[in-house]
């Protein structure tokens, strides 16, 4: 039993890579806020995110087993523009995701260590830290890091919901239970949705990694990889209600507000949680950074690789070229230089990520949605009838809150 439990786990790698990426500010910060400020509520919400986003990552992993090659490759023979279009939108949000998930790993960092660094130098640190992990360090090191810290981040996360269920919220006499229905709540919404489970683009993600895995003369089957997406994925879902139920016990009703500081916003968290004691107060940074420096590191390998594999597709002269950690230091400087502007204002860094993520979510699940069902993939091993009525009901909702979001903007729905 315990040897087949193994063999199981062992087969975890592309898509937990992803799952680790995902479980970061989407969940650490997005989910805690939509606990904190609308209540359990918005556990619908989150659900309903994962269950109509569901077709459009797992026909990105279907596409890379079955064809052989990334959804990059595909993108390209449907055409250059589809191909540019990933390129654009990834080098519009890469510098702001990267340096979102790490200012707040940073904040977490420097707050459990009492450090009197600040916040651009211990992100500096942190991403020195992981850049060293990456190119110091091979893959398989790097996967075992992962698995370990996932495994950590499940116990602490599950741990943090139990105890927090005896917090007893002080309710601020001044508290008004927010309306979603609103601009404010409609524009929160849209950007929750935005990252969760994470934005569509990282599809390609997990793609890129399997094809790693398989230059490695590594077997990485169909249906190990049906485990291996399924498990992370719903693992990912799961934490993200945790979180909403962890931001609902903590904050719903305190007046507690959060600010667009990276620093304030760990410092509540934790204060709050230490009505339990020191030990609760660690345990909340445990699961915290955990969850954090995962997707920071996640996150600083995918970007140089997608942004490599598109540069040999796009411009064929380079094909044999690696430009993997020439685009691994510009993305780097790109973060530092974020952080350095806009480091203080978390909330708006955070906001207009996973509004732009959002944006460009209709026309990402298009092209995932075209790889699966076009001519030239085999038909016997396309998803059931059922996937496919969910990925078209998940586009006309994709769309549809595409065009409140455009409404919303100019006022004319609040």
């Amino acid at each position: 039993m315990l040897k087949k439990i193994r063999d199981k786990l062992s087969v975890l790698g592309p898509s937990l890579l992803w799952a680790s990426a995902a479980i970061g500010v989407s969940h650490i910060v997005q989910s805690t806020r939509a606990g904190a400020t609308y209540g359990y509520i918005l556990i619908i919400a989150v659900l309903l995110a994962n269950i109509l986003k569901y077709p459009f990552f797992e026909f990105a992993t279907r596409y890379t087993v079955v064809k052989n090659e990334t959804v990059l490759d595909g993108y390209k023979k449907i055409g250059d523009w589809a191909l540019y279009l990933y390129l654009i939108l990834t080098i519009l949000t890469m510098f702001t995701i990267q340096a979102s998930v790490t200012i707040v790993t940073a904040a977490i960092f420097r707050n459990w260590l009492g450090l009197e660094l600040s916040l651009f130098f211990s992100s500096f640190a942190i991403l020195v830290a992981c850049f060293l992990i990456l190119r110091l360090n091979n893959r398989a090191f790097f996967n075992k890091l992962i698995k370990f810290l996932i495994l950590l981040l499940i116990i602490s996360t599950i741990v943090s919901a139990f105890v927090t269920q005896n917090i007893e919220v002080v309710e601020s006499p001044n508290f008004i239970s927010p309306d979603i229905l609103s601009y404010a709540g409609l524009t929160f919404l849209i950007a929750l949705i935005g990252w969760m489970p994470s934005p569509i683009d990282l599809s390609a993600w997990s793609s890129v990694w399997i094809m790693e895995k398989r230059e490695e003369n590594v077997d990485f089957s169909f249906k190990q990889n049906n485990f291996d997406f399924n498990f992370s994925y719903i693992l990912t879902a799961l934490l993200a209600v945790v979180f909403v139920i962890l931001g609902a016990n903590v904050f719903y009703g305190s007046g507690e507000e959060f600010v667009p500081s990276a620093t304030v916003f760990v410092e509540n968290l934790t204060e709050l949680y230490a009505s339990l004691g020191t030990w609760s107060r660690d345990l909340i940074l445990i699961t915290a950074f955990t969850a954090m420096f995962s997707t920071t590191i996640t996150c600083l390998d995918a970007f140089p690789r997608v942004l490599n594999k598109c540069t040999k597709l796009l411009y064929p002269s380079f094909k044999k070229e690696d430009f993997t950690n020439t685009f691994l230091t510009l993305v780097i400087i790109g973060t530092m230089l974020t952080i350095f502007f806009l480091g203080q204002k978390m909330k708006r860094l955070v906001d207009i990520a996973t509004i732009l993520s959002f944006l460009t979510s209709p026309f990402l699940a298009y092209l995932n949605y075209r790889l699966i069902y076009s001519p030239n993939f085999p038909k016997k091993l396309q998803p059931h009838k059922l996937i496919r009525l969910l990925a078209k009901f998940g586009l006309f909702f994709l769309v549809v809150f595409f065009v409140i979001f455009i409404l919303n903007i100019f006022r004319l729905i609040y």
